[in-house]
């Protein structure tokens, strides 16, 4: 979870270059040479002849030939590096047996800061990381960082100080300290930390994912203002005021290793598109590579599918192959933002456009929501197959295995299959984030050989490494078994990508801009493989568009792409690929598609899915410019690793080479690389299914050469491959007519002498263009002859064709045999005679012999067979499998030849006959002996005499088999068919021979002993379970495989083995092989009282073969429920569970307070209990209660509860009245069955004061205002959920210009559970248009007692409603426009109507005249002009005249002329202005009768009468006025008790183009809402004097007098004077009466200095005795 408060942003930098766009144009648009078909253009037929090409004998040869066990290495010593024995600090280097180190700052040292971090320092003898690492496994310590010389940071285990003295007693151990704070905190924070804004925190490796967000809340609460963590580094913004403070808590917190200064950190895909080159490739290519028509797939957490960047273009998401339904991204957002970044469309904020922006994406969401677990149900095969067949051809995986790293896995060999299955596939997977960890560090399925591997790559963002590098926390490689692991690596760090709106714990900071209407930002930056998988696998896509779109290769197989971002990779630093930090280097699309020497552009040539099979090779040939360097790649999705070999044994299957010859001979192989460039004279790879050779440009001089390349297939199987070749060069298409070992294949290995065989001879184009016709000629080179001539047509480029003549040998003994191709020189060839090397000529030997021997099988009476279909039936056999352990084989050997012959006979070994190949054997499992019954050297007589055959005896024993020696349990002969070859020849001429093979059939026995074992008296509680076994031993002659199902009756679970499953199938058995299988059945925990003690179950499992579908061997057992004595019981109170059931939370209570709880007790055991419930009260004199049902004591009750039942048990628990603040009471519960069956609660019960206050909002949270002079009202309740008196001090957020808000009359204090209603107001300024959420206000109250605070907030969120206002305003500002007016001329003035509603403004304008008593006067006359409005627009004003004409019977005095505004009779806006006529000039009136002296006299007494009343009036109390005021929490001091600078806040009459905010202050307007306030008065000023020392007794009047100046007694506020009739004023909201209080409430500033709560109370209520 991380804590983000705002975005640090940074202007954004893309660098790119602008190439020329003929250039660019030329480039991809290239004619593609014969090199670029693929093998879909061969003939079938003769594609087929490969495999017939090379005998049997042959092709196991050259198996053989090309598997090797790895030879042993020898180990020997190496002197290690000398010790210095110093440490070197970021602060300072020192000897820690000489010193203490560098001096730190004061509160940066902790000698025992391993007490509180667990983090030591541990320095050896010597850099030896072998010692270190048993150190690491004897003591379980964490390795934390490594320091130099000889040291490593580590973390103890818990009982860590435990094992600091025997780690001190170690012998490789020089030295062990804490780790001081001020260490792990960089200088220049120790000194300058005020000065410096933003800061890198970095983690330890062991605090985990979820301490990550922790820790951003954590360093927020240290200070920092901003923070956010994820595995690589967490960053800070800082406050200077807290920044000392912050890197203080820093230095003292074991979670955090090291901190230092930073700059603000942002960065987004627009960066890592310049690193990657996609960029360049956007900015000059006259095509457009954006992902169109590409698929993605992308397994991760979820997905936000309405996320802007996406929205629209994805498949699913699908949640079949993760672990809950939900494809929501609600945890970390790791998911989306893997996703915008390969193909966001930068909808939201351009510059987190993706890699792909117009790729659409199919999604597989595998996260649990709930707890955030990640991972998979299923097999990845399944899972890439789904995918592929929606069409995705790109797989996004960043992520790996937790575990087994650089091992090749089962989920790695389930990718290999797959893409070897389906080879158009490109699975893209990250290497893992643990670079720290050493060498083979990479997560499976990564370590496939068919994926790309991906490591991650700097960026070069503020706060991080400079680009052009690898991170430190990309895992390295190799794999295990020697592969270049990563593949390549792409930026990784500081990505700012998309977030999803769901993400409830988002793993990296908000970046850009934007938010979802949920609240979260668009983007959010990670770190890691996962993102560089993200960008890495976007460039593939593109590469692969490009490949599609622009080379014309409709489906590029995954080795392609592979292959061309290999190519175009780019070393990082100083020139060392391949190495295991970057493998091949870093994603560039640049020098993928747009590959160039400087301003030289190269020419590329790809080749995909061209087929080899083992023992060939394919030839191209080119004419090349090597001046400006050369790079080529081959690559070929291989067929998937061995699963049992060792890890350290290779997983190559088929080895193909990639071989280039320069035109002087020379020769460079794949992956022969030095300094970062190919060198020769090396050895070829055979561990990796990628070769890659790379020539610098300048190395070889320039002009064009004849260099030819080789992909060469070594062993394995058929394979196809990819390849592509960078260069300046052009394609020269030449045949290559080539023999092979094969090229002279006999149909008789050994042929007789003159008996008529076929030779059949065969060759191969290996060039890249056809070969004209040519001739071939076969001799026998031992006699001088030609054996056959022929002209064959042309051959297409990697055809095989073949020609068959028959032949008869005159002679025996060895013929060599030569067949030459192109004898002419017609085809000019890339190797022939006269270029490169002659494989035009083929030779091979071959023996003659001739037949005066023969070995037959005689027949059952002994007779010789005398023909060859009898001979055949002899040789077929069969054993007695049940009756014999060997066969007798009687032999005669025949001599059919001339003169007196010595004759040798001779046996091979029993061998097995390889399925399907039977000229091919493997040696026989079992074990056979070969007996002639007599010698088997012998002299026969020629043909037709008595001594010309012989009778042999031959004896057959299979000397693994026994039936004697255990008739109950035989072992067999294995079931099979097996070769024996018999071979009789002369002994003195050999090449006279016969051989006779033999083969017999053993037929096969399918027999099985099964038994049971502890199979009676099972018996099990419930939660546990009963083990019986069931052992099968195979008793047949051949291997067998069994299958156990066991099935319950009652459903109980059934778990075979180690398994969790009820069916399980037993490893293969051997002969005689013998395996046990437990089989473990679960008592289900009792529910409901069920399973019952003595229920049984009963179990019958089933025993099945694989091979024998006549077997079924049935075992039932039965199995007993035992008596589970056991109960819970859950004690809660109204406010839920009171904690655990041993101990409990103390509960605060009141004086006088009734406490119930109560208490569930269950029966959770399968039998009748009966429980004593009792409690024990720390101090008896508290009242308790405790009953059940109709039983009810004080200190103890009984129950009984049958299996499963459930019962209430109440307690009432009685708090004194006389207790006091800090009185506690401890209650010991028990429920006990027996004294050592019981559950006990400790609860404690405390008096104390709580402070707690509820702020509930308006309904929704919303309030609607309309446009007018008037106030909107919303209202809250705020109540006092504590048990102590609050004082309220109420605030709000700060409202846009122009708006009017305060509250009406807050209340400042409230009693212990007291409720009261605030009311909040709002004005809209003038012309607002109508709209929701128009913005959101927060409303702040604050709670105080004694220094106590407790505080409650809500977000108000305010619309605007459709408003009809019209604003009037008089021209002439002065009030007394109207006062004097002649009775004969009138007055005419001018009035504005402007329409400051938000809609169109029609109605009718009356003026009238109101004496001072509130009635319409009808001796005036009011004349307007115009008398109405329609469709003023908003804004827009009209002068309406106004003249007033007093009539002769108007009075003298004051009236009140109203200028109303209405629409449809409803009141919309009024002004009013004092009316009078002038003064009369006659002798009328009193002050015209009186004399001077009276008159004077009588007004002064007029003004002295005046002035009594004013200052009666002041201290009576203050005026209200007639409309709600404003005013600001607590301010008491300005009452605006006239409305004067309300009618000011209101007026818009001064200017009609000014707004209201510049004409009254935020004072102002609190002090406005203060008219509304009905408040008890409370003192002006702290009451004078001390209280007396010490508290008043209880029930008694404090000592001591009262204090000078008690609170006044509040006054009744005057009632609000009628409005006129023809302005209806709008109606307060009732505000509620005040509650009677125990006291005057406190004032403002709290309760007074040196006074206590009881003193304050009892003198107010004095005071208010004293006062009646």
């Amino acid at each position: 979870m991380r804590l983000i408060q705002k975005a640090c942003m940074f202007p954004n930098t893309m660098p790119s270059r602008a190439w020329l766009m003929l250039v660019v144009f030329l480039f991809v648009s290239a004619p593609l040479t014969t090199v670029a078909k693929t093998s879909d253009e061969l003939p079938a037929e003769q594609e087929g002849d490969v495999a017939s090409v090379i005998g049997e004998e042959e092709r196991l040869e050259l198996a053989s030939a090309h598997w090797h066990m790895m030879p042993t290495g020898t180990m020997e010593p190496a002197s290690l590096t000398a010790a210095t024995g110093l440490l070197h600090l970021a602060s300072g280097s020192f000897d820690p047996t000489l010193s203490n180190g560098p001096d730190l700052p004061e509160g940066f040292e902790r000698t025992d800061d391993e007490k509180y971090t667990g983090i030591v320092l541990i320095q050896l003898h010597a850099p030896d990381g072998v010692l270190l690492a048993d150190l690491v496994d004897r003591y379980e310590l964490t390795v934390l960082d490594n320091l130099p010389d000889e040291a490593w940071v580590v973390r103890l285990p818990e009982n860590g100080h435990d094992v600091l003295g025997l780690l001190r007693a170690e012998d490789s151990v020089r030295w062990l300290g804490a780790v001081q704070p001020g260490w792990r905190v960089s200088p220049i924070l120790l000194d300058h930390a005020t000065a410096v804004e933003a800061i890198a925190i970095v983690p330890t490796p062991d605090l985990g994912t979820g301490g990550y967000g922790m820790l951003a809340s954590d360093i927020v609460g240290y200070g920092a203002k901003q923070a956010s963590c994820d595995a690589w580094m967490c960053y800070a913004s800082l406050e200077s005021s807290s920044a000392m403070s912050l890197i203080l808590h820093l230095a003292h917190d074991g979670r955090v290793l090291w901190t230092e200064p930073t700059a603000s950190m942002r960065v987004h895909n627009a960066a890592a598109l310049s690193i990657t080159g996609v960029q360049a490739v956007q900015n000059s290519a006259s095509f457009t590579l954006d992902g169109s028509g590409e698929m993605f797939a992308i397994a991760d957490t979820g997905l936000d599918q309405n996320h802007p960047d996406i929205d629209g273009r994805v498949l699913g998401p699908f949640t079949q192959f993760g672990l809950d339904p939900s494809p929501a991204d609600t945890n970390s957002g790791h998911g989306t933002h893997i996703a915008v970044s390969v193909l966001g469309n930068g909808s939201g904020d351009a510059a987190a456009t993706g890699v792909a922006p117009e790729a659409n994406l199919v999604m597989y969401a595998l996260e649990h929501d709930p707890t955030g677990t990640f991972g998979r149900i299923g097999s990845i095969y399944d899972m890439l197959r789904d995918a592929e067949q929606m069409t995705a051809r790109i797989s996004v995986n960043a992520w790996g295995l937790n575990g087994n790293y650089g091992q090749y896995t089962a989920d790695a060999r389930s990718v290999d299959t797959f893409v070897h299955d389906k080879k158009d596939l490109t699975p893209v997977f990250s290497v893992g984030d643990r670079g720290s960890f050493g060498a083979s560090q990479v997560s499976s399925p990564a370590t496939g050989k068919n994926v790309i591997a991906v490591g991650a790559s700097t960026t070069g963002v503020p706060g991080t490494p400079s680009a052009g590098a690898v991170v430190n926390f990309s895992s390295l490689g190799p794999s295990l078994d020697g592969r270049i692991k990563p593949d390549v690596v792409a930026p990784g760090v500081g990505l700012c990508s998309g977030l999803a709106e769901e993400a409830q714990s988002p793993a990296g900071a908000s970046c850009l801009t934007g938010n979802h209407a949920g609240g979260n930002a668009y983007y959010m930056t990670l770190s890691g493989t996962s993102q560089a998988t993200a960008i890495a696998s976007g460039v593939a896509g593109l590469t692969r568009e490009f490949i599609r779109e622009q080379v014309g290769i409709a489906a590029p197989s995954s080795a392609l792409v592979k292959a061309a971002m290999i190519n175009g990779a780019r070393d990082l630093g100083a020139a060392d690929i391949p190495n295991a930090a970057e493998g091949w280097g870093e994603v560039d699309l640049e020098r993928t598609v747009l590959p160039m020497d400087g301003t030289t552009v190269l020419d590329t040539f790809v080749d995909d899915k061209k087929s080899l099979s083992p023992g060939f090779g394919l030839l191209y040939s080119f004419s090349i410019d090597a001046s400006h360097g050369l790079d080529m790649t081959l690559a070929w999705t291989d067929e998937a690793g061995s699963a049992i070999a060792s890890q350290t044994e290779s997983r190559l299957v088929n080895d193909l080479d990639l071989v280039l010859i320069g035109p002087d001979g020379t020769e460079w192989l794949g992956n022969d690389f030095s300094q970062g460039y190919s060198t020769t004279g090396g050895t070829a790879d055979d561990l990796n299914n990628v070769e890659r050779i790379r020539v610098a440009p300048g190395v070889l001089p320039a002009g064009t050469d004849n260099y030819i390349v080789k992909v060469m297939h070594r062993g394995g199987t058929a394979q196809d491959f990819a390849l592509v070749l960078s260069a300046v060069a052009t394609a020269t298409p030449q045949p290559d007519l080539a023999v092979f070992d094969g090229s002279i294949l006999l149909s008789s290995e050994n042929p007789l002498k003159d008996d008529l065989i076929s030779i059949r001879l065969a060759w191969v184009n290996q060039g890249t263009t056809a070969a004209a016709p040519f001739d071939i000629i076969l001799e026998d080179v031992t006699t001088q002859t030609v054996l056959a001539t022929a002209t064959r047509p042309t051959l297409a480029p990697g055809v095989i064709d073949s020609y068959t003549i028959f032949h008869q040998f005159a002679t025996t003994g060895m013929h060599t045999l030569r067949v030459s191709v192109d004898t002419g020189g017609s085809v000019d060839e890339i190797n022939d005679g006269s270029n490169g090397v002659n494989n035009n000529v083929w030779t091979q030997d071959v023996e003659v012999m001739a037949l005066g021997v023969r070995v037959v099988v005689e027949n059952e009476d002994g007779t010789v067979p005398t023909t060859s279909e009898e001979r055949a039936a002899n040789a077929l056999l069969t054993l007695d499998v049940r009756n014999d352990s060997g066969i007798d084989v009687p032999l005669s050997i025949l001599h059919e030849g001339t003169g007196n012959q010595s004759v040798v006979l001779s046996a091979t070994m029993v061998q097995v006959p390889v399925p399907g190949r039977d000229n091919f054997f493997l040696p026989s499992p079992d074990m056979w002996t070969r007996t002639f019954n007599e010698t088997t050297a012998f002299l026969l007589s020629p043909q037709g005499e008595a001594g010309a055959n012989k009778s042999v005896n031959l004896r057959l024993e299979d000397i693994d088999a026994d039936l004697t020696s255990d008739p109950n349990n035989p072992r067999y002969v294995r079931a099979g068919t097996y070769v024996v070859e018999i071979t009789a020849r002369y002994e003195y001429q050999p090449t006279v021979a016969h051989t006779q093979r033999l083969t017999i059939e053993v037929e096969q026995l399918d027999q099985v002993q099964v038994v049971a074992a502890g199979t009676s008296g099972l018996e099990a509680v419930p939660g546990e379970s009963a083990v019986f076994s069931i052992s099968v031993r195979n008793t047949g002659n051949a291997p067998a495989q069994y299958s156990i199902d066991c099935d319950s009756e009652q459903r109980w679970q059934v778990m075979l083995g180690s398994s969790n499953s009820s069916q399980l199938d037993f490893e293969p058995l051997n002969i005689l092989e013998y395996l046990p299988m437990s089989v473990r059945v679960y008592v289900p925990l009792v529910a409901a009282g069920a399973p019952a003690a003595g229920d049984t179950d009963t179990v019958t499992c089933y025993v099945t073969s694989l091979t024998d579908p006549t077997m079924n061997f049935t075992e039932t057992v039965t199995v007993a429920v035992l008596a589970q004595e056991s109960f819970e019981v859950h004690l809660s109170d109204d406010d839920g569970p009171l904690g655990p059931t041993y101990l409990a939370d103390d509960v605060a209570v009141d004086s006088g307070q009734e406490v119930h709880m109560n208490m569930t007790v269950v029966n959770t055991g399968n039998i009748e209990i009966g429980l004593d419930v009792s409690v024990l009260p720390d101090n008896p004199q508290w009242a308790i209660q405790i009953s059940h049902e109709n039983e009810q004591d004080s200190r103890r009750i009984s129950l009984t509860l049958g299996p499963g039942q459930t019962t209430n048990v109440r307690f009432i628990f009685a708090v004194p009245l006389a207790a006091e603040e800090g009185d506690s009471n401890g209650f010991t519960i028990r429920t006990e069955r027996s004294l050592s069956n019981f559950r006990q609660n400790i609860t404690t019960l405390v008096v104390k004061e709580e402070l707690g206050v509820l702020l509930t909002p308006p309904v929704g949270s919303t309030v609607e205002v309309s446009i007018a002079d008037t106030f909107t009202y919303c209202e809250f309740t705020v109540r006092n959920t504590g048990n102590t008196n609050l004082v309220l001090n109420w605030s709000h957020g700060l409202a846009p210009d122009g708006w009017m808000v305060g509250f009406a009359k807050p209340t400042v204090y409230l009693e212990p559970r007291e409720e009261k209603v605030v009311r909040f107001g709002l004005v809209a300024p003038p012309q607002t248009p109508a709209g929701v959420d128009t913005f959101d206000l927060l409303i702040n109250v604050n709670a105080s007692n004694g220094g106590r605070y407790v505080e409650a907030s809500q977000m108000l969120s305010v619309d605007v409603a459709t408003s009809i206002y019209g604003n009037l305003t008089a021209t002439d500002s002065r009030d007394g426009i109207f006062e004097g007016v002649p009775r004969d001329a009138g007055r005419v003035e001018t009035f504005l109507v402007r329409n400051d509603g938000n809609v169109p403004l029609s109605g009718e304008l009356l003026g009238t005249v109101v004496d001072k008593n509130g009635v319409e006067s009808t001796g005036w006359e009011v004349s307007l002009s115009p008398t109405s409005v329609t469709d003023l627009a908003v804004g827009e004003s009209v002068e309406v005249l106004v003249t007033l004409t007093p009539g002769d019977d108007v009075e003298r005095g004051s009236s009140t002329f109203y200028l109303n505004l209405t629409t449809e009779s409803v009141p919309i806006s009024s002004i009013q202005r004092t009316a009078s006529v002038e003064i009369s000039t006659g002798s009328t009136g009193l002050f015209n009768v009186l004399p001077p002296a009276v008159s004077v006299s009588l007004v002064s007494v007029l003004l002295v009468l005046g002035v009594v009343l004013a200052r009666r009036m002041k201290r009576s109390g203050e005026l209200d006025n007639d409309d709600p005021g404003l005013v600001a929490p607590n301010a008491h001091e300005r009452p605006d008790t006239d409305g004067e600078r309300r009618e000011k806040a209101l007026d818009l009459g001064t200017s009609i183009d000014d707004l209201t905010s510049g004409e009254v202050s935020d004072k102002e307007i609190a002090e406005a809402i203060m008219q509304s306030m009905d408040l008890p008065v409370v003192p002006a000023a702290v009451p004078q004097g001390l209280p007396p020392t010490g508290m008043p007794p209880k029930a008694s009047v404090p000592k001591g007098l009262p204090p000078l100046g008690m609170p006044p007694q509040p006054v009744v506020p005057a009632a609000p004077a009628p409005l006129p009739t023809p302005v209806p004023a709008p109606l307060p909201t009732p505000v509620p009466a005040p509650a009677v209080q125990q006291g005057p409430p406190l004032p403002p500033s709290g309760l007074p200095a040196g006074w206590t709560m009881e003193q304050w109370r009892h003198y107010g209520h004095e005071w208010l005795r004293r006062q009646g």
